[in-house]
């Protein structure tokens, strides 16, 4: 059989070792290895992957860009103490890109396939089976896949990777905030509001949509603590 008889597969995707070396860390402060305050020496840390300072340096960026991780003059770069201030800005970005990104699928329905809804729909039921397992850090995990699926719909890719590094954020901010109640506060209180959003988007209706995103985060703003903005 000729090679060019083989069916189309997707391209293989090379990725930079410094992208493997930040999802490592990211991996780390998201569950908790990587407690708040933990210095990331560049050298420790080269020397724990065996690579050069190079790929670290560059992974320890991305990952303040991202705002997990800051540097400062004294300790040099350290894992980001969370706040539910910083919460509440992050919930405040990721509820104006997803509204931004409400209007233009309720404008433009041809961009959310059946096949889209289904995924979407799936998604819900196996965060309900994370919880029910469990596994509140998996249950999350899938829960930003669903918001985050939602935005990529809308096809704009600087929304997309904004709101992904929002994503991170709030992973960060809100396992710190909520620690004790981190693993019973969760898909219970928050499942309705996620099945009000599915279902305006089946609807396509341009009024129910954004209503249904702005009463989600307003309920997650309660659920957690988060305080309103200072006059």
């Amino acid at each position: 059989m000729a090679a060019s008889s083989l069916r189309p597969v997707q391209p293989i995707q090379q990725r930079h070792l410094w992208e493997q070396i930040a999802d490592d860390l990211r991996e780390a402060v998201h569950s908790g290895e990587l407690a708040p305050g933990t210095r990331l020496v560049t050298a420790d840390l080269a020397e724990r992957w065996g690579v050069s300072r190079g790929p670290v340096r560059e992974a320890l960026m991305a990952l303040e860009n991202e705002g997990i991780v800051v540097s400062t003059r004294r300790q040099g770069t350290i894992v980001g103490t969370p706040s539910t201030v910083d919460l509440r800005e992050i919930y405040e970005m990721r509820e104006a890109i997803e509204t931004a990104v409400a209007v233009r699928l309720c404008a433009q329905p041809d961009l959310v396939s059946q096949a889209d809804l289904r995924e979407l729909a799936d998604l819900l039921e196996q965060i309900g089976r994370q919880w029910q397992r469990n596994d509140p850090l998996q249950g999350r995990k899938l829960d930003f896949a669903f918001h985050q699926r939602i935005v990529d719909l809308g096809g704009n890719s600087r929304f997309s990777t904004i709101y992904r590094q929002m994503l991170s954020q709030t992973m960060h901010h809100l396992k710190g905030v909520v620690m004790t109640d981190y693993p019973r506060v969760g898909w219970s209180t928050m499942k309705d509001s996620h099945e009000r959003i599915l279902a305006a988007l089946v609807a396509a209706d341009a009024t129910s949509l954004p209503t249904a995103i702005a009463e989600h985060y307003a309920g997650a703003k309660r659920v957690y603590g988060v305080p309103d903005p200072v006059d």
